[in-house]
């Protein structure tokens, strides 16, 4: 039987942006969170990567994708790239690092419960996925 820690892995999101279907989503954080989900777009252009977060705000979500061993070296900086960002324009993870935030966009609406709504898949949940704010309260067998 996996464990929890493997499902979390394994949990994917399914949502909708300006009419386009997106399906497979890598979750950062599932169940962290109460279900507070936001959107991130890394790239934009013509292939962007999207990723779900749980975090209660922007700088929450922006910092959970910073710390992320998969995903944040998407934003942080190389320190041998740290001579292009001027010390008084930088911004800064939770970790100390310098992060790159031009490229990055948010989805979700502040302030309320579910700021951008989705389904959870994968991780042994059933066909349909599950809102992530039941995920939140489910029971681990």
């Amino acid at each position: 039987m996996p464990t929890m820690e493997t499902l979390m892995c394994e949990i994917t999101a399914k949502a909708t942006l300006h009419d386009h279907e997106l399906n497979d989503v890598p979750v950062l954080n599932p169940g962290d969170w109460f279900g507070k989900t936001w959107l991130l777009e890394i790239g934009g252009s013509y292939s962007p990567l999207f990723l779900v977060v749980e975090a209660d705000t922007v700088q929450d979500a922006i910092e959970e994708l910073a710390d992320d061993e998969r995903y944040g070296h998407l934003i942080c900086v190389d320190d041998d790239d740290l001579g292009d960002y001027p010390e008084d324009e930088r911004h800064y993870g939770p970790s100390g690092q310098v992060l790159d935030l031009d490229h990055l966009m948010i989805y979700g609406q502040e302030g309320s419960k579910t700021p951008y709504p989705c389904r959870y898949c994968g991780g042994g949940l059933s066909e349909e996925g599950m809102l992530p704010t039941e995920f939140y309260c489910r029971e681990d067998d």
